[in-house]
């Protein structure tokens, strides 16, 4: 997710529940004994809480405006938001492709 300046407080409001979502989806992976799904998840949910504690304090959040710009993150912002959302992609297909091998099956 990448949101421009006006953004920032809808932004910053929604890293933690994303950050929960996807711990949550781990630990889910986990319990049920799904491991190609678990450890497909486990390297993105780790990613979001080193982000969340590394974030300086003083900052607004994990995506403030005056630090990405004064800092010139603003690329490698947008190359981890590529890189979710292929992650994303991915992760919608195997499982779509979950659910439609347990339908068939059943």
């Amino acid at each position: 997710m990448f949101c421009s300046g006006g953004d920032a407080v809808v932004c910053v409001q929604w890293v933690i529940p994303e950050m929960i979502a996807q711990a949550l989806a781990t630990v889910l992976m986990l319990v049920s004994m799904h491991w190609f799904v678990f450890l497909l998840n486990l390297p993105v949910a780790s990613w979001d809480v080193y982000r969340y504690v590394k974030v300086p304090m003083g900052n607004m959040g994990v995506y403030d405006p005056t630090e990405i710009h004064n800092r010139g993150q603003l690329k490698s912002h947008m190359k981890e938001a590529m890189i979710k959302l292929g992650f994303h992609l991915l992760c919608f297909f195997i499982y779509l492709y979950s659910m439609i091998l347990a339908l068939i099956n059943d």
